[in-house]
């Protein structure tokens, strides 16, 4: 397990990033980039541990970080979540150990960070008639 202070987990998410770029699904990778682009280290790290979370079962290369990210988290307290990041690292820790992504009882996904909640809507294509 990786121990984090701020500067070098921001740096863990950027390298995490750049070799999985193409796995993580869109929406995630875009919260992300742009929470990154904010500048704010600590809601960089919450939102990755948490985008992380939500993309467990597509992107099992990010279970790591997460797990990382919430021992960091738990650690410090950070925005009183210390309960939400132990939680969190339990779910890494099943699924590191070869357990599945999830399971009854795991904690659900904040919906700010699910990808209904970040969707844009359907956008119908028209189509030619006899089409």
């Amino acid at each position: 397990m990786t121990k984090f202070s701020g500067t070098d987990a921001t740096q863990a998410i950027i390298n995490f990033l750049v070799a999985n770029s193409t796995s993580l699904p869109e929406v995630h990778r875009n919260m992300i980039t742009e929470t990154l682009a904010g500048r704010d280290l600590l809601r960089t790290i919450i939102v990755t541990m948490e985008t992380l979370y939500s993309a467990r079962e597509e992107t099992p290369e990010g279970v790591e970080l997460m797990r990382d990210l919430a021992d960091f988290v738990q650690a410090n307290n950070f925005y009183g979540m210390l309960e939400r990041a132990q939680s969190l690292m339990v779910v890494a820790e099943r699924i590191l150990a070869g357990g599945e992504a999830e399971v009854e009882g795991d904690p659900s996904v904040s919906s700010e960070y699910s990808p209904a909640a970040t969707a844009q809507p359907a956008v119908a294509i028209p189509t030619a008639p006899g089409a």
